[in-house]
């Protein structure tokens, strides 16, 4: 399996070339050819990106949004059309950004790093390296098992002596960032009682009746259980063995102390965790001379890390694990004043109604993520209707507008120089804001959520120009006009 690895942010001379800026107008009178309008939302082919492309082939056909690189009558009728880019001054306000949504125990995966992006940032201050360290329990221990018999007969055997185990892991080799080096790979016993769904760097139970803090900030007291060294050349997983005296200790189910941290050793890798799980080497009593394995079932996986970023002040924030959402107030103008060669033509000021709207985008423009949170594969957007924006940051969100796998956003687009342009398609938002309502007749909200399409997802995050940047958020619009009198 080939490897992504990348070890620094990349050079200005390698990067996805940027995109001019767009100009606040274009006048066209034929449907726009792909060459001529490429929407940048669309990543390169990543392995990610073909698995999600594929998806979104097959739901193409349910996909709510005209996009202007497909020829099509609808999107470009006879007349004239012409395109305008939005400042955000026009058609949006209070962007703002909200955190914590989800729980690093929903990830359904974990991830280990050690002193991983340390140094300068973009600032010029002192970058602090990401630490993180996956949990485990393990919940009952099977209590029969097939076995062979003296006589070679498969039997349930309910007599099991348990013995010795192993800790198998295994890594997810693109969404890591490892150098192509080998990796030291150390487990420890954890000692203190914590909660497998709240657990945190500081606090080993974090609910919201009771907070308990570790020990020591990472995992408070641990026994050192094993280690190993993953090598990425030689496969994707590892085993550390597991003495007797911890397989005993880890039977008593009512011990809210016992479990397993894995961690790193070796100094500026962020690796992800896809799977983790406990073999137990068992003697059966029909056949005493042999030795089984059984596994233990996993009753908590989680990962804690610091440090935990702060919420940004000048830019906005998707994604990460608890999950940051960018909220933002749409008022799509229904007057416009320009272009000139759209006034030479119908007359200014020109009426905007959801009928003349052919296609509606959000372009947001990519920011450098801080290396410790830099995304290491293809990320998606999404993008959906606040219902209820007086109850926020905690306000239930209507469907996605963004389609099934949501708009993909390429890791390089957050490297050094960034700058990228990432376009969300929200045609028919647009035109229910202009109607006033849905075309069902139902109430519209002007609130909306910018969130990761899979939330929450990873440890990474994807950033954003801010309102106040040269590059803040922007509306694209084509709009047709008749020439025959009725604009």
């Amino acid at each position: 399996m080939s490897q992504r690895t990348p070890t620094a942010p990349r050079a200005p001379g390698s990067r996805i070339a940027a995109p001019e800026r767009a100009p606040d107008h274009r006048i066209l009178t034929h449907a726009p050819r792909t060459a001529d309008h490429p929407i940048r939302g669309h990543a390169p082919r990543t392995p990610a990106s073909r698995i999600l492309a594929l998806a979104l082939l097959a739901a193409a056909g349910a996909c709510s949004e005209s996009l202007p690189t497909v020829e099509r009558e609808d999107l470009v009728r006879s007349g004239l059309a012409t395109e305008v880019i939005l400042e955000y001054h026009e058609f949006a306000s209070n962007a703002r950004v909200y955190g914590g949504y989800g729980k690093t125990s929903d990830l359904g995966a974990g991830f280990v790093a050690h002193d991983f992006g340390a140094g300068v940032d973009a600032g010029g201050g002192d970058q602090e390296g990401l630490e993180a360290a996956s949990l485990l329990r393990f919940g009952r221990y099977p209590r029969s098992a097939q076995v062979l018999d003296t006589t070679g007969t498969n039997v349930p055997d309910t007599v099991l002596t348990f013995l010795s185990g192993r800790l198998f892991m295994r890594f997810d080799s693109l969404a890591s960032v490892h150098n192509d080096q080998p990796v030291e790979i150390v487990a420890h016993a954890l000692t203190e009682p914590w909660d497998g769904r709240s657990a945190t760097w500081e606090y080993a139970i974090d609910t919201i009746r009771h907070r308990e803090y570790w020990s020591v900030p990472g995992g408070g007291a641990v026994e050192e259980i094993g280690s190993t060294t993953w090598d990425p050349e030689t496969g994707d997983s590892i085993e550390i063995g597991v003495d007797s005296s911890w397989i005993a200790a880890w039977a008593d189910t009512t011990d809210s102390g016992r479990g397993v941290r894995v961690s790193a050793s070796t100094s500026g890798v962020r690796l992800r965790v896809t799977a983790a799980l406990l073999r137990i080497d068992a003697r059966p009593s029909v056949n005493p001379d042999t030795i089984v394995q059984v596994p233990a079932s996993t009753e908590n996986r989680t990962f804690i890390y610091a440090p935990v970023p702060r919420p940004p002040l000048k830019t906005l924030r998707v994604g990460g694990v608890p999950a940051w959402r960018t909220v933002m107030e749409l008022d799509i103008p229904s007057v416009l004043n320009r272009p000139d060669e759209l006034c030479d033509v119908v007359g200014c000021p020109v009426e905007i109604t959801a009928d003349h709207v052919s296609f509606a985008a959000l372009r947001f423009t990519t920011r450098t993520v801080v290396w410790s949170f830099a995304p290491s594969d293809t990320l998606s957007l999404d993008l959906r209707s606040v219902l209820a924006p007086d109850f926020l940051p905690k306000s239930p969100l209507g469907p996605s507008l963004a389609g099934l796998v949501g708009t993909l956003a390429a890791h390089e687009w957050f490297q050094s120089p960034a700058g990228e342009i990432v376009e969300i398609p929200i045609t028919g938002l647009v035109r229910d804001l202009l109607r006033g309502e849905t075309i069902d007749g139902d109430p519209v909200s002007q609130t909306i959520a910018v969130l990761a399409a899979f939330e929450p997802r990873s440890v990474e995050y994807m950033t954003f120009d801010g309102p106040t940047s040269p590059s803040a958020p922007g509306l694209r619009l084509i709009l047709n006009f008749s020439l025959d009198g009725d604009t």
